[in-house]
């Protein structure tokens, strides 16, 4: 894995990225392609950001959706890619740290092959 934050898209495809310590907020734009995001928090180092108007614009994301549904976020789905990344004691999305990345990669394979999508 190059970058230390993950996008999931709707059709399972993954991407490593890094996030940059500026313009942090166009990097999330341009990997989640939305012009407005939201934060879901997984633990209190866990994100997943994604595309506020999702619903609208992308499909059920069911790889999102179940990885939330892992962490008791069972009310509803997700739209559009989501991004997964760390997050600082101040509240900062970073990159994930090497075994946060392996972790969180190794939860995504068992949702991607549980659904049918090899990772």
């Amino acid at each position: 894995m190059d970058g230390n934050a993950l996008v999931i898209d709707t059709d399972g495809t993954l991407a490593a990225i890094n996030l940059p310590e500026t313009n942090r907020l166009a990097m999330m734009y341009a990997a989640l392609r939305c012009d407005l995001v939201d934060v879901v928090r997984l633990t209190d180092k866990l994100d997943m950001w994604l595309d506020d108007e999702g619903i609208y614009n992308h499909p059920v994301n069911p790889y999102a959706t179940e990885l939330a549904r892992r962490f008791g976020y069972v009310y509803q789905d997700y739209y559009g890619p989501v991004l997964l990344c760390s997050v600082t004691d101040d509240g900062d999305s970073v990159d994930m740290t090497v075994d946060q990345a392996r972790a969180a990669l190794t939860q995504v394979a068992e949702i991607l092959t549980a659904i049918g999508c090899r990772p």
